[in-house]
């Protein structure tokens, strides 16, 4: 029995290869498809309120989507010394990079500006330095490990994609709480799946923690349909919110 490579980069690499490339197509299709129309959806609601803290969710989406495509293109180039673990760090970078820039987006939204005195700059410096200190995570981590091993040590991009994939995990735990909260302050149940789609995208970074660990068919499989349920699911709100304010605007105009 063949024994499986420790250092595994693409997750799709442990499925059957004669079904992975496809599967894997058809899963990064779809993915990519998913985030630009949400990207599209948010970037319309930044030009149309004018607020920039919107920014980052279509940015972050379009980040997003990108990560997806070039982690298509590592498993394309499994067999490529230097595109194969070149495109798995580009994916790496982008996909932590978009998920620091959605939670920047909810922290300028959530962030309170009330206060006095030491508390306010405390608060002040933390405005300051957390976004920075959040968006610069993704970029100066991988670049760190570039820089130390520049001929793409497999060992220790495996062992980036553990750490960077704890990142996003603790940034999705943070947007989570950010969108619970901001719902609740505006009493608004009705986008009580927001939460729930970042909840998904959560469970996909961990089962491929998980995957990570036991090198399991099973976890990357799990991951794929959790991100694409989770992505979907931030569709439907889309749609359903779009096809409400429409209902709203014919019905003010009809009287």
């Amino acid at each position: 029995m063949a024994l499986v490579d420790p250092n595994v980069l693409n997750p799709f690499v442990l499925m059957n290869l004669a079904v992975a490339p496809v599967l894997a197509a058809v899963i990064t299709a779809i993915s990519v498809s998913l985030s630009l129309m949400i990207s599209r959806y948010f970037f319309k609601s930044y030009t149309f309120s004018g607020f920039g803290y919107l920014l980052g969710l279509p940015v972050g989406f379009a980040f997003l989507g990108a990560s997806f495509l070039f982690e298509a293109s590592s498993l394309i180039y499994n067999a490529d010394p230097l595109l194969y673990p070149a495109f798995f760090w580009i994916q790496m970078t982008l996909q932590s990079e978009a998920f620091a820039l959605i939670a920047l987006s909810y922290y300028y939204k959530n962030s309170d500006t009330s206060g006095s005195g030491m508390r306010l700059r405390v608060r002040d410096m933390l405005v300051t330095i957390l976004p920075l200190v959040m968006v610069a995570i993704p970029f100066v981590v991988p670049t760190f490990a570039l820089a130390s091993e520049p001929y793409f040590n497999y060992a220790g991009l495996a062992d980036l994609s553990f750490y960077m994939r704890i990142f996003n995990i603790a940034v999705i735990g943070y947007i989570f709480k950010n969108t619970i909260v901001s719902l609740v302050k505006a009493a608004n149940v009705k986008l009580l799946y927001v939460p729930a789609a970042f909840a998904l995208l959560w469970l996909e970074q961990y089962s491929l923690v998980l995957a990570y660990f036991d090198n399991s068919v099973g976890a990357v499989i799990g991951s794929a349909a959790a991100r694409i349920a989770g992505l979907a699911l931030f569709v439907y709100i889309m749609h359903s919110v779009t096809s409400r304010r429409r209902i709203e605007i014919e019905a003010r105009k009809a009287a």
